[in-house]
C-alpha cells in the first residue's frame, strides 16, 4: 500500500485540476511548496513578453502561476481530463493530463495529451 499523505495530495490535485483552472490555482497555495520546481518535457517557447513560458523550469508559485497565464493566454481550451494518480514508489505518482484546445494565434484546434510527474516530501509537491 501506499503512503496515506502521497495518497491525499494525489488526489486533491486531481479533484483540483478537474475542477478548472481557478481550483488548480488556489492548489497551488496549499499543496505545493514555496520553492516547487516545475518541469516540461521540452523548453516552453516565450510569447515575446516577459519570460513566464520560456524555459524547462518554473520555480516557486509565481513562475509556475505565470506559466498558466501564457498557457491561458495561448490557447482556449475546449475540454480537459484528468486522469486518476498512478502511484510510484514511495513519493511519486503520474497523472495522464487529455486536451481539446485552440492555438489562439493560428486557430489551429487539436487533442494535447500530457503525464504530469509528480514529487511529494513533507506533504506537498516539491517536483
Amino acid at each position: 500500500m501506499f503512503d496515506e499523505t502521497l495518497m491525499d495530495v494525489a488526489r486533491r490535485v486531481v479533484e483540483a485540476n478537474r475542477e478548472g483552472p481557478q481550483a488548480t490555482r488556489e492548489m497551488f497555495k496549499t499543496l505545493y511548496a514555496a520553492d516547487v520546481v516545475s518541469v516540461e518535457a521540452v523548453a516552453m517557447e516565450s510569447d515575446g513578453g516577459d519570460a513566464s513560458g520560456a524555459g524547462r523550469e518554473a520555480r516557486g508559485h509565481e513562475a509556475i502561476l505565470g506559466k498558466h497565464d501564457w498557457f491561458d493566454n495561448a490557447f482556449e481550451v475546449h475540454a480537459s481530463s484528468s486522469s486518476d494518480p498512478f502511484f510510484h514508489g514511495e513519493d511519486r505518482f503520474a497523472v495522464i493530463y487529455e486536451l481539446d484546445a485552440t492555438t489562439k494565434a493560428t486557430g489551429t484546434r487539436e487533442p494535447m495529451k500530457e503525464v504530469g510527474i509528480y514529487t511529494v516530501q513533507d506533504g506537498k509537491v516539491v517536483r
